[in-house]
């Protein structure tokens, strides 16, 4: 019998008693009382449903786990219970190199799962418990090579809290409500991640295969330079379910012409830019490169968003509901840029420039591996920037500055046209707008 097999074996044991106490279905959330503001749908437990708890002596004290929950046990005296599951995701970004367009996903998930935990619970510490399950079960989908170690961590709060006084009067009864109503919403939020259309791959055998109908004229897109990679990031995304969208194509802009004014212009600046890069300007570009191994352009957002939280002690209900409109607008933002990249197949800069110009172009960065217009980070930027500025309004003005900067960074870079940032910066804030008008009513009407 393999260690894998003994974990799932062992995990089975532990958690099908409690998805059985807690109702699940395998179509997931079904209807939850009108007074609980979540973004999705709940059919709770009854308050007396037995369960089996998590026992740490099943899953081992393992360190790494002991100090994961250190730090999260720590965490619950001086910030929201959310903020240190936030940190730990960045870190499995970095860890795991996970690209943006999956990060903008898994963000979403997540902090839509603490979001939905943390209202339904009824006091503090069955929300810390309820808040935590969620998180660990969605960050143990998202993150399956960890081998169950987001259970472990969680298995190891109760004994760090107990140690540590931060659970002085934690009952018996508030430790079975907070597991029964994480585990019901991560369950739920799993379900919905299982059916969002982002599980569909594509095995890149032939690019005419994917879009019936797909532009190969002038200014199509082709690999570049200089590793080339193929095939083309998650052609499928603007078929995933959206959080707020109608549809991925929304907003859908247009790019100007090829061989128009405006792009023989556009690409012009980007090739002398090139040329006459400043040290300033390449330092801007490095800087939000935010590429493998990083905690990409939606992790930079949270962190942004992590270091506001604790410059101004912002309280958990709004910090809560700060990342999950957060991540939601990223996610949607993602899958809107997405679908306008591959509704229109735009060639980079550097293939262009011998094309059109006739000249060779070196790029100050890596050029990514899907069509130009418009700017994913731009876009991501716009947004995140907007929703951040919501809840620290002394913020805004520096923070849409800092959207500015993130975009004209791939001008810099030499990877984008200064139509691909504008109007990416332009949809990414009609996306934030949208999400936020929702929400000033209560929760988003999700999809």
């Amino acid at each position: 019998m393999t260690a894998i097999f003994r974990c799932q074996q062992v995990l089975a044991l532990l958690v099908l008693p409690l998805m059985m106490a807690v109702g699940v279905t395998a179509h997931g959330a079904e209807s939850v009382s009108a007074s609980r503001d979540t973004v999705l749908s709940y059919a709770l437990p009854t308050a007396n449903a037995s369960m089996t708890a998590y026992e740490p002596a099943i899953f081992g004290n393992a360190p790494v786990a002991q100090l994961q929950a250190g730090r999260i046990v720590a965490a619950w005296t001086t910030e929201p219970v959310s903020l240190p599951w936030t940190s730990l995701m960045l870190e499995m970004i970095v860890k795991h190199k996970i690209a943006p367009t999956r990060a903008a996903r898994g963000s979403a998930l997540l902090h839509v799962a603490m979001y939905d935990a943390a209202q339904l619970a009824d006091d503090a510490m069955t929300r810390r418990i309820a808040v935590s399950t969620a998180a660990a079960q969605v960050l143990g989908y998202w993150f399956p090579a960890e081998e169950h170690g987001f259970d472990r961590v969680l298995a190891a709060l109760f004994p760090a809290a107990s140690a540590a006084g931060a659970a002085p009067s934690w009952s018996t009864l508030q430790r079975q409500q907070g597991l029964r109503l994480g585990t019901r919403v991560g369950t739920a939020t799993i379900a919905r991640a299982q059916s969002d259309g982002a599980e569909r791959g594509w095995n890149g055998l032939r690019l005419e295969w994917y879009g019936e109908g797909r532009y190969y004229g002038p200014g199509a897109w082709h690999p570049t330079p200089p590793y080339f990679y193929y095939p083309p990031d998650e052609p499928f995304a603007a078929s995933w379910k959206t959080w707020v969208l109608k549809s991925a194509s929304q907003f859908r802009p247009s790019p100007p012409a090829f061989g128009s004014a405006r792009f023989i212009k556009d690409l012009r600046e980007v090739v002398d830019l090139q040329k006459t890069l400043t040290p300033a300007q390449r330092e801007i570009a490095k800087f939000w490169v935010d590429g493998s191994g990083s905690v990409t352009p939606p992790g930079h957002w949270n962190q942004i968003a992590v270091d506001l939280v604790r410059k101004h002690a912002l309280n958990e209900p709004e910090t809560v509901k700060l990342f999950a409109i957060l991540n939601m607008a990223l996610a949607d933002t993602f899958i809107a840029a997405w679908d306008v990249k591959y509704h229109y197949w735009t060639a980079r800069p550097v293939t262009l420039a011998p094309i059109v110009l006739g000249v060779q172009m070196q790029t100050a960065i890596l050029t990514p591996p899907f069509p130009s217009y418009l700017s994913g980070h731009a876009a991501f930027s716009g947004a995140g920037a907007r929703v951040i500025g919501d809840f620290f309004p002394g913020e805004a003005s520096s923070l849409d500055a800092m959207a500015d900067e993130a975009a004209m960074s791939r001008l810099y870079g030499g990877i984008h046209f200064r139509h691909d940032n504008d109007d990416g910066l332009t949809l990414g804030r009609t996306i934030s707008s949208l999400v936020l008008r929702k929400w000033r009513g209560g929760a988003a009407e999700t999809r």
